[in-house]
């Protein structure tokens, strides 16, 4: 029988068999603390909204999840093609399942350092548990990269085989065994198995017995789940998860009694739930990864066949992964629909890589270092913005009003979605940090307040090629290179890229009327 994947660009030359990487990356151990390294370098995506939000670290693991049709495959093309383009990585590979994820462009594919495997059509319509070893190939040759010395980036597509070769263990085990496995200890088996995927991305350090090692892996895991909808759909107003209807338009919800044998620890989540008001639906339920009761669930609990997963199971299984990965991007599928990209769910997406502190310095033994990768001037002026878009977000701040009150929501409202339009850009616009910074603090800054909220966003969006953007770069280079160059944003940097700003907006007011002059003749 053919192989399910076949290699498209080629691996290495010194590449064994897939059956020999398969083994190999099996019997090996995932770093220790002891071999590694603190992350102390970026890998920048080009992404601003990425970059700015959820900042990428060199040997760091980052999980990408969100509906089908997010702009998942996208996101990691675009991602592939800048460290390809930039050479920030030795190699670059990439585990395919969907044979419609966007492909890599034809010179990058045939520059040497990328390679991608591939499942043949046949395959993809298959169980994926079929696809396992082809799973693990590419994750050994990875790894081969990383020990080697080099610095590698894998992107895995999906997690499908992994799952699917767990969940029918899983169904084995019990059919052997003849009765449920404890849900405790099933928890525990599966997080120890996604943490032996996911804790092989790591920097390691040169060691005296082996002078080649000091490489890195850094791993980008895309995640499909219609589960997230339940975990995104927040109402603003009241903050209580949001309920799907059911047929008739009336909601099933359930009582404290039907969950009676239940643990302990379950009960007590469940009655937090409802002291706040919030109803036991099938959606709250699979919100917070708890399965409804059998006998009155109406889908999302039922059995499900051998192999798959209900939907609490999937919710559960996601906390895990978001929990042992280093960092997450969530996308809405509505905002994609709507043609966002990237449509990254601000109060959701976070990376663990630079905060806090990364140990105690020689200079200073009782300090804790700083790790985050960004570049000063971007640090400087995203430090607090993921946590202002997911306060506006919620709080609801909405312009107009009389008080003094009001008018400040309505400033921090426009402001805030001035800076959400510059977080979209089309793809294959790649940006510079500069750029992104200087787009970013023009945002937040106020200084294209004069025009009207749908031009600013026009102008602020687009990534590389944004109108604001191309008039820094003809018009006041010296501020992007001055910001690449600072190593603290200085107030005479801001100052003069205000002034570019402002001659921006008097160059655009200026130009609208003879705009709608031209058009009326």
């Amino acid at each position: 029988a053919p192989p399910p994947a076949r290699w498209l660009g080629g691996p290495d030359r010194e590449a064994p068999s897939e059956e020999v990487e398969v083994v190999s990356c099996l019997a090996r151990p995932t770093p220790t603390q002891k071999q590694r390294i603190p992350l102390s370098e970026g890998i920048t995506t080009g992404l601003i909204s990425v970059d700015t939000l959820s900042p990428l670290g060199r040997g760091q693991s980052m999980l990408v999840c969100g509906p089908r049709g997010a702009g998942k495959s996208t996101l990691a093309r675009e991602v592939l093609e800048q460290v390809l383009t930039t050479k920030l990585v030795d190699r670059a590979l990439r585990f395919r399942l969907d044979p419609s994820a966007p492909l890599v462009s034809a010179c990058l594919q045939s520059s040497g350092a990328f390679s991608e495997l591939a499942a043949i059509p046949e395959a993809a319509m298959q169980a994926p548990a079929t696809l396992l070893a082809s799973f693990f190939a590419a994750v050994g040759a990875a790894e081969r990269v990383r020990d080697s010395g080099g610095h590698a980036l894998l992107v895995l597509d999906t997690i499908a085989p992994l799952t699917g070769a767990w969940n029918l263990a899983h169904s084995w085990a019990e059919d052997a065994l003849g009765r449920p496995i404890d849900p405790d200890v099933l928890g525990a088996q599966r997080r120890a198995c996604f943490s032996a995927l996911l804790e092989r991305a790591a920097c390691l350090k040169p060691t005296s017995e082996d002078k080649t090692r000091g490489g890195s892996l850094t791993m980008l895991v895309l995640a499909e789940t219609e589960a997230m909808r339940a975990v995104s759909t927040v109402s603003a107003s009241s903050g209580a998860l949001g309920i799907k209807a059911a047929a008739g338009g009336k909601v099933f919800a359930y009582s404290l009694d039907d969950f009676k044998g239940r643990r302990e620890k379950e009960i007590s989540r469940l009655k937090h739930l409802v002291d706040r008001g919030i109803p036991l639906t099938d959606a709250t339920l699979a919100a917070v990864g708890i399965a409804a009761p059998e006998s009155q669930s109406q889908s999302s609990a039922a059995a499900a066949a051998p192999g798959q997963w209900n939907r609490a199971e999937e919710v559960a299984a996601m906390r895990e992964l978001q929990s042992l990965s280093d960092g997450q991007v969530i996308l809405d599928g509505a905002a994609a629909a709507a043609g966002d990209f990237p449509a990254l769910v601000s109060g959701a997406t976070f990376s663990r890589f630079g905060l806090g502190g990364s140990g105690k310095s020689d200079a200073q033994p009782d300090a804790r270092q700083h790790r985050d990768v960004r570049a000063p001037a971007l640090q400087a002026v995203a430090a607090h913005l993921r946590l202002q878009l997911a306060l506006e977000r919620d709080a609801g701040f909405r312009p107009g009003g009389q008080s003094a009150g009001q008018d400040a929501d309505g400033v921090h409202s426009a402001r805030m979605a001035a800076v959400r339009a510059s977080l979209l850009q089309p793809p294959r616009t790649p940006m510079q940090t500069e750029e992104m910074a200087a787009v970013l603090l023009s945002a937040c800054s106020g200084a294209l307040d004069a025009l009207p909220a749908d031009e600013a966003a026009r102008c602020l969006r687009g990534g590389s090629g944004g109108l604001l953007l191309q008039h820094l770069r003809e018009a006041a280079p010296k501020v992007l290179q001055r910001i690449a160059e600072e190593k603290e944003l200085s107030v005479e940097a801001a100052r003069e890229l205000e002034v570019a700003v402002r001659l921006f907006v008097a160059l655009r007011k200026a130009g609208a009327p003879a705009a709608a002059a031209a058009a009326g003749v």
